[in-house]
């Protein structure tokens, strides 16, 4: 599974216009799924998404401030069209607080851009808050 896949989730309607945006609380289906999947303690549910291609839904845990970034961890669930099972990945990542982008640290240490989507900086601007 591709890390680029964690992009996959739409924008919420009004979540742009919404400068004070939270996650809202964790639906009981996703719950039961994030137990079985992702067992570590301490997701925050950050956002989801069902369609006739994908049912997806994105998690931080262990926000820290390092300089003027909240380095996380980002956990995804993931179900596409035409596979039975769910996947689980955990990628570490970070939130450039000054820019209102996203990057993710590679295996070798390297961090690079997370593609961005519509409400990318309302939620940095949330995980950033988190200091």
């Amino acid at each position: 599974m591709s890390v680029a896949v964690l992009g996959v989730l739409a924008v919420a309607p009004g979540a742009l216009a919404q400068a004070d945006w939270r996650p809202k609380p964790e639906p009981q289906t996703w719950q039961q799924l994030r137990v079985q999947y992702l067992p570590e303690p301490e997701w925050q549910f950050m956002d989801s998404i069902r369609n006739a291609r994908v049912e997806a839904a994105e998690y931080i845990r262990t926000p820290r401030a390092v300089g003027d970034t909240m380095e996380l961890e980002a956990g995804l669930l993931l179900k596409t069209t035409g596979r039975d099972g769910w996947t689980s990945k955990v990628v570490p990542m970070r939130a450039l607080c000054s820019d209102g982008r996203l990057e993710r640290r590679s295996s070798d240490g390297t961090w690079s851009s997370y593609p961005s989507r519509p409400d990318t900086a309302v939620k940095v601007r949330w995980m950033c808050s988190l200091r």
